[in-house]
């Protein structure tokens, strides 16, 4: 018997060696080596992307001309090289096209459900000339295949070159040369280590990781460049080296479209696993989710409405689909250098009484729980007055709610604790991180500011949290993309939203009840104070129903009385709810408002309910 075993063990061993090198024989001698001239040419398709009606054109994204400029492999700085290998394959000169301990780990990631693997540069420009992203065992064994077959065709410094000549570093820029001007205005030729360290870094997220769109990220990036040119012992200098200055990326700041563009292409790269090169080599559809109606009203009341103000006033917007998540309509604002207002903090002011309401009700407090909404008083304290013309005292819960009563939240807040503040703003929706750092500061304890209002959240945030009061506490994630089709119609990706349930029904509907209503829309006009004669430094208008919820900033980039061109105080009942009508009144879904099913004759939300997240879908 044990014979038998042994001899049957022998075989399988021979056949676990054989079958691998006989199917990669095969493989070998089947598929053939993409031509890099080819591949160079490929990479000039448009991308359109559509409206959420996915026959309605929103914009194009075309190649720039002059955005590829070939270089010789003798052009290239050795350090840029450094810098390069450092990145993405430090064993390139010696391995054969592929890393046997990369591949193991990249099957690895596959079997666990994680991202990331082990490409070498050769495999990423296989992967490049394929147009093949799908995470998959049969991508990854052509792709191995290939690389093999490229490695054993074509020189190093060859192969080396045409990567670089390639492979995409976000501004539109195809190649090292073409990100060398896009970023630095210079040729390769004259970048130093710094900057070839930079370039280098953004080659795997090159929308993410540009210094001008997350320059946190970006450093980290250029450090961990830094460190592995160090260790390869090809840096000896990097204490000096300082994080280099770039050029302000070619994006005009009043246009919606260019913003929602680069949230489209940020989506698709980090998401969708679909970089720009990609998309340009196939000529990829992208359906988005903005409406139309919404997102043409939004840009009309914005253009209207800033016409003439001062040069110092900003806006930002952004409405969501409660139900999904998908972003209905957006627009970022502008300051001359491109800034996105919707996804920059800005003070949430008397907006984030609404999170208050919610940790009260999840620790089982009433709607008609008293409080006192005196102007001014003192808080702990701090001191804190009402909206010009706000009187509440005596005051409830609900009241306190619907009349913006900064002094009762505050005095709420001191009763349920600003943990459970933040923690039910969490819990809606708004970040627990912003860039790395905690959003409301290290200390869970930190004194949520909700009259003063320098808590600070992101617009687009703000419209997440409020829609999950919105979708009855079902939490969504925002996202830009509805799916992507190649020329032929198949899908080469499909949004699926996770969907949780954050907070009991009962009480999204309490809070609901108690806002106020506008236009056949729950409301929650809030602004951030400046000084004690009523003038405001940020003015919010966010409301919702069950089809649509839009969030209206405007501010500035300090602190300071807002005024329009008229030099009035501008409130949330002005300017943002102006183009905020105009948004909800464009969108065809406003005629359907949230009914909340609270039963304001019936006790509160059980004090022992506390919400379980569970992923619904």
């Amino acid at each position: 018997m044990w014979g038998w075993i042994r001899k049957t063990l022998y075989v399988l061993v021979f056949l676990s060696i054989a079958a691998p090198l006989i199917a990669f024989r095969y493989s070998y001698t089947l598929w053939e080596i993409p031509d890099p001239a080819q591949i160079a040419a490929g990479q000039n398709q448009t991308i359109t992307l559509y409206y959420s009606d996915g026959k309605t054109e929103l914009a194009r994204i075309s190649p720039k001309s002059g955005d590829r400029s070939s270089i010789r492999f003798q052009d290239i700085p050795l350090h840029v090289q450094q810098a390069v290998l450092a990145a993405e394959d430090n064993t390139f000169w010696e391995n054969s096209g592929f890393d046997i301990t990369g591949i193991a780990r990249a099957v690895w990631n596959n079997v666990t459900g994680d991202s990331g693997g082990g490409s070498t540069i050769t495999q990423q420009y296989i992967k490049k000339a394929t147009g093949n992203e799908e995470l998959s065992f049969g991508r990854k064994w052509k792709e191995l295949v290939l690389a093999k077959k490229m490695a054993d065709t074509y020189s190093k410094k060859d192969l080396f070159t045409a990567y670089l000549n390639t492979v995409y570093f976000g501004r539109g820029a195809n190649g090292i040369q073409a990100a060398a001007q896009a970023y630095f205005g210079k040729n390769v030729q004259q970048l130093d280590v710094s900057e070839a360290a930079l370039l280098a870094g953004v080659i795997q997220r090159p929308t993410y990781w540009d210094p001008d769109v997350d320059r946190e990220n970006a450093e980290r990036r250029w450090n961990f460049v830094l460190g592995q040119m160090s260790s390869q012992g090809w840096l000896a200098n990097r204490e000096t080296l300082k994080f280099p200055a770039t050029l302000p990326r070619d994006a005009s700041p009043s246009s919606a479209r260019l913003q929602i563009e680069n949230q489209v292409l940020a989506e698709l790269e980090d998401v969708a696993d679909l970089p720009r090169d990609a998309l340009h080599q196939r000529g990829y559809r992208v359906i988005t989710t903005i409406d139309r109606n919404a997102q043409t009203s939004l840009e009309q009341s914005v253009s209207t409405v800033m016409a003439g103000q001062p040069d110092y006033l900003r806006a930002a917007a952004v409405s969501l689909d409660p139900k999904s998540g998908g972003v209905l309509a957006y627009h970022g604002g502008g300051n001359g250098v491109g800034l996105d207002y919707a996804q920059s903090p800005q003070d949430a002011g008397t907006t984030f009484g609404t999170f208050v309401a919610v940790a009260a009700l999840r620790q089982g407090f009433r709607l008609d729980h008293p409080l006192d909404g005196s102007s001014p008083r003192m808080v702990d304290g701090i001191p804190f007055q009402n909206p010009q013309g706000v009187r509440c005292s005596p005051c409830s819960l609900r009241s306190s709610l619907g009349m913006q009563a900064n002094t009762a939240s505050a005095e709420l807040t001191s009763q349920v604790g600003v943990g459970a503040v933040a923690e039910a703003a969490f819990q809606l929706g708004i970040s627990r991180e912003l860039r790395g750092k905690p959003a409301f500061g290290k200390d869970p304890d930190t004194r949520i500011a909700v009259g003063g209002g320098s808590t600070s959240v992101r617009p687009i945030d703000m419209a997440r949290a409020y829609a999950t009061l919105a979708a009855d506490g079902v939490r969504t994630t925002p996202h830009f993309i509805s799916r992507v089709e190649d020329i032929d119609g198949n899908i080469r990706y499909n949004a699926t939203p996770l969907l949780t349930q954050a907070i009991p029904p009962k009480i999204a509907d309490a809070v609901t009840f108690s806002l106020t209503r506008t236009q056949g829309a729950f409301t929650r006009p809030g602004t951030r104070s400046y000084g004690d004669d009523g003038a405001n430094a940020k003015a919010w208008m966010v409301g919702y129903t069950r089809d649509i919820v839009t969030v209206v900033w405007m501010g500035a980039d300090k602190i300071i009385a807002i005024k329009n061109k008229e030099n009035k105080d501008i409130t949330a009942f002005g300017e943002p709810t102006t183009i905020w009508s105009a948004v909800m009144d464009g969108y065809r879904g406003t005629e359907s408002p949230k009914k909340p099913t609270f039963d304001p004759k019936k006790p509160s939300p059980d004090p022992a309910a506390r919400p379980t997240p569970r992923t619904t879908r």
